[in-house]
C-alpha cells in the first residue's frame, strides 16, 4: 500500500470508531435519567450511610440554570467513551497489526486486555469503595467546622473523575513493571531495594492526585502499594521462566 493509501485506511477506522462512539453517546444522552443516577451512585450511596448515623446530606445543587444538561452531556459521553472504547482501540489495532511482527503482535495481545481489566479494576474500586469513603469523610469534617451543605454537581463530577481516572492509571503499576521487567530494565531484587521509596512516593501522589486530607491519601497510596509488590512477583516470575534469568543486579 502507498503512504497515501495507509493514511485513507487510517482515516476509515478512525471514523467507524468515532461513529460508533458517537452512536452510544446519543443512546446514553436517551437514558439520561438512568445514566445521571448510575454517576450520582457513590454520593447517594454516602448519603444513605451518613443519614443512618443521623446525619442529613443536601442533594446535589446546581451553580446555574445549565448545569443539569452540561452534567447529562458530560456523562453520557464518558459512558460512550467507556464502552465505544474497546472497538476504537480495536480499529487502530487492525490498522497497526499489519505493520508488526508475529512476536510484537503477540506481546500486545497479551498486555492490552490486561491493560483494560486492570483499569476497569481501579474504576470499580473508586465506584464502590473510594469515591464513597473519601465523601463521607470530607462531609464529616464539614460538619464538625460547622459548614453548611453546598455541594453542586459540577464540582461532584469534577471530583468523581479526578479520581477515577488516577485509579484507573495507578492499577496499571504491575503491568508496566511487568513490561519494564521484560524488557531488562528492572528485575525484581532492585524493585524490593527501592520498595521503602516507592512507598513514600505513593504517598507523595496519593497527596497529589486526590484532595487534601489523609483518608483519600491512604485509599490510594495503599492499593499502590499493593500492586507494586503485585508487579514485584510478576518480574520475578517472567525472570524465571524458561530462556529468562533475572540476570542479576
Amino acid at each position: 500500500m502507498s503512504f497515501a493509501e495507509h493514511l485513507e485506511e487510517l482515516r476509515t477506522r478512525l471514523v467507524r470508531g468515532l461513529l460508533a462512539i458517537g452512536v452510544l453517546f446519543v443512546v446514553c444522552f436517551a437514558l439520561g435519567g438512568f445514566v445521571r443516577a448510575v454517576f450520582q451512585h457513590p454520593w447517594e450511596s454516602m448519603r444513605a450511610r451518613l443519614a443512618a448515623d443521623g446525619i442529613e446530606v443536601a442533594a446535589l445543587g446546581a451553580s446555574s440554570a445549565t448545569s443539569g444538561i452540561f452534567f447529562s452531556v458530560k456523562t453520557a459521553l464518558i459512558v460512550a467513551l467507556l464502552f465505544g472504547l474497546p472497538y476504537l482501540l480495536y480499529q487502530l489495532w487492525a490498522f497497526v497489526a499489519a505493520g508488526l511482527y508475529p512476536h510484537e503482535r503477540k506481546v500486545v495481545i497479551r498486555f492490552l486486555p490486561a491493560g483494560l481489566g486492570l483499569g476497569v479494576l481501579g474504576v470499580l474500586f473508586g465506584y464502590f469503595f473510594m469515591i464513597p469513603m473519601v465523601l463521607e469523610f470530607l462531609i464529616r469534617l464539614n460538619r464538625q467546622a460547622g459548614l453548611v451543605d453546598l455541594y453542586t454537581i459540577d464540582e461532584y463530577f469534577s471530583f468523581f473523575l479526578l479520581l477515577t481516572i488516577a485509579l484507573a492509571v495507578v492499577f496499571q503499576l504491575p503491568l508496566i513493571l511487568m513490561g519494564l521487567g521484560a524488557a531488562g530494565l528492572v528485575t525484581a531484587p532492585t524493585l524490593r531495594r527501592y520498595r521503602r521509596h516507592f512507598i513514600l512516593g505513593a504517598f507523595v501522589l496519593g497527596a497529589f492526585l486526590t484532595p487534601p486530607d489523609p483518608v483519600s491519601q491512604i485509599l490510594m497510596a495503599v492499593p499502590s502499594i499493593f500492586l507494586y509488590e503485585v508487579g514485584i512477583l510478576l518480574v520475578a516470575w517472567k525472570g524465571k521462566t524458561p530462556g529468562r534469568g533475572e540476570g542479576g543486579e
